[in-house]
């Protein structure tokens, strides 16, 4: 089997990245495992990456728990202010405006969960709209928002509405975990590929969860849609690696 790094680096050269990517989902959708996969992504090909967290829905389970961590592996990240960093405060750093106008290197935005979620887009919508931007939907068809095509356009709808950005991409997510079956994975794809066709959106990539992985060349042989196999870097307590702050 080709080496996950090698991998990664080759999906995302398959595309022309503008310099920001929002990256935005229902709870539970997986979109801050794949923000941190894709940011190891562009940190392989030698791009400047860095990572922020504007989660403002929920502290825990997001960018800033990992932060030591990732920056140690040499990604740049910004979290809220430290006084409000652990609260359920709707506080974004302002250091995310200036990232925004800086020339150089990408910049992830990893979004909270759900339509709401993405009202920490709208102080920046100016500065996003001209440093250039795709805002992508993570879709995790196992969750109940966007179990099927209808709940999905919605979501897109009221997303857009409340950041005024468009969403230009997404990406099947969809899992139950380490439960996670081949069956699963494929009717995940079928659900966010018949919603993507609905709205005229590209479907970047499907994700294949670790249990997966050996089964990635008998998957890609039945989907039309590359398949990213994902890397685990948001791990729970009990499980070894576990580095939070």
């Amino acid at each position: 089997m080709i080496p996950i790094t090698e991998t990664l680096q080759e999906l995302v050269k398959m595309y022309a990245w503008p310099k920001t990517v929002a990256v935005t989902g229902a709870l539970g959708s997986g979109k801050t495992e794949w923000v941190l996969n894709l940011a190891y992504g562009f940190a392989g090909i030698g791009e400047d990456v860095t990572v922020a967290d504007m989660d403002i829905i929920n502290p825990y389970f997001c960018v800033r728990q990992v932060k030591t961590s990732l920056e140690r592996e040499g990604l740049s990240v910004i979290t809220p202010p430290e006084n409000v960093k652990w609260s359920d405060m709707p506080v974004v750093s302002p250091e995310v405006g200036r990232a925004l106008v800086k020339n150089e290197g990408k910049l992830l935005l990893d979004v909270g969960g759900d339509a709401s979620g993405v009202r920490a887009l709208k102080q920046f919508s100016d500065l996003i709209e001209e440093a250039g931007y795709l805002l992508v939907l993570v879709v995790n068809a196992f969750r109940p928002n966007t179990a099927d095509k209808e709940g999905i356009v919605r979501m897109i709808q009221r997303m857009e509405q409340i950041s005024t950005l468009k969403v230009g991409a997404m990406l099947a997510n969809s899992h139950l975990m380490t439960e996670t079956t081949e069956d699963d994975l494929l009717w995940g794809i079928d659900v966010a590929r018949e919603a993507a066709r609905t709205v005229g959106l590209p479907l970047l990539y499907a994700t294949v969860p670790p249990g997966l992985h050996d089964r990635i060349e008998s998957l890609a042989s039945r989907v039309d849609v590359p398949l990213w196999p994902l890397r685990r870097r948001m791990l729970l307590p009990w499980e070894e690696g576990y580095d939070w702050a």
